[in-house]
């Protein structure tokens, strides 16, 4: 996800500090050993004007990577189903253990319940069309069915099928271990 400017400039002042603590005492220990010596001031000072330096190159830097979109952006739409995911596990509490629990392809039959809402939608089948509706496919008690709307529902609907890649992927690692 995108780092505001704020965050960028944190970033760059806490690792440039820590830097700036490693030079000084790297150039108070090798400017000796090298023949070079100078007094604590001067050490300081240039310590400090190489870290000023080194503050505006890092922030410029990941500002332009920001720019070139060298990390890929999220819509705002998969930002919202990230969210989304983290908010099932963290506060529903649908951990990966949970989600092992419920049959294969049950969390995904429940994601394309919501991606197909509670309109009816004509569906091709070998005998004609039939109308379908996402509460036909729901794979749990009505209790759970909650539709909220067609863009939160289609945020929940790819959580929901993310949850299952998730679990597969968790299943077929496991099984590769167990040879």
């Amino acid at each position: 996800m995108k780092q505001s400017k704020l965050m960028s400039l944190i970033e760059a002042v806490v690792s440039i500090l820590v830097g700036f603590g490693i030079s000084l005492t790297a150039q108070m220990f090798m400017l000796p050993l090298l023949g070079v010596t100078i007094s604590f001031s001067q050490n300081l000072t240039f310590a400090l004007i190489m870290t000023a330096i080194s503050i505006a190159r890092q922030f410029v830097m990941r500002r332009l990577f920001e720019a070139l979109h060298i990390r890929r952006p999220l819509s705002a739409f998969m930002q919202a189903v990230v969210a989304e995911r983290f908010r099932q596990i963290e506060q529903e509490g649908w951990s990966s253990d949970h989600d092992d629990q419920h049959e294969v392809g049950e969390l995904a039959r429940a994601g394309a319940a919501y991606a197909i809402g509670d309109e009816p939608v004509e569906c091709l089948t070998p005998t004609g069309t039939i109308n379908v509706f996402g509460l036909l496919i729901w794979p749990w008690t009505l209790q759970w069915w909650k539709p909220t709307g067609f863009r939160r529902d289609l945020v929940k609907a790819c959580a929901l099928i993310i949850a299952e890649g998730e679990k597969h992927d968790r299943n077929r690692k496991d099984k590769r271990r167990s040879f």
